[in-house]
């Protein structure tokens, strides 16, 4: 989870679109030993603290499957965090991209949600 990018999600998308139906879940992946980079926690306090501090209402959590381990295992690049993926309500991913990008992941959230029910 990063620090600069969960406020951002926290205006942009939780409060604007939860009541139109949006959720929103930060994960910390959990297991990340030897990641370059990483500095958040594995444990859900760790990760409570940190949301807290940051003012964060969306619920976040700790990826404890190791699917994210598996991918940066194989990421060639300085640092694969953040990941965000929006999924739509099927669970169909809508969209996937490793660089934050507000303006992409809006146009694809208010498309999904203008055909949503």
């Amino acid at each position: 989870m990063c620090s600069l990018e969960l406020p951002d999600i926290e205006q942009r998308f939780w409060r604007k679109y939860r009541d139109r139906g949006l959720k929103v879940v930060g994960l910390n992946p959990g297991g990340r030993g030897g990641i370059r980079g990483a500095a958040a926690t594995d444990d859900i306090a760790g990760v409570q603290r940190f949301t807290d501090k940051l003012g964060i209402t969306f619920p976040a959590g700790v990826e404890e499957t190791g699917s994210y381990l598996r991918f940066a295992e194989n990421f060639r690049g300085a640092n694969p965090f953040p990941i965000d993926v929006v999924v739509d309500r099927d669970g169909t991913i809508a969209y996937v991209a490793r660089e934050y990008d507000p303006e992409a992941m809006e146009a694809v959230i208010e498309r999904l949600l203008a055909h949503s029910p």
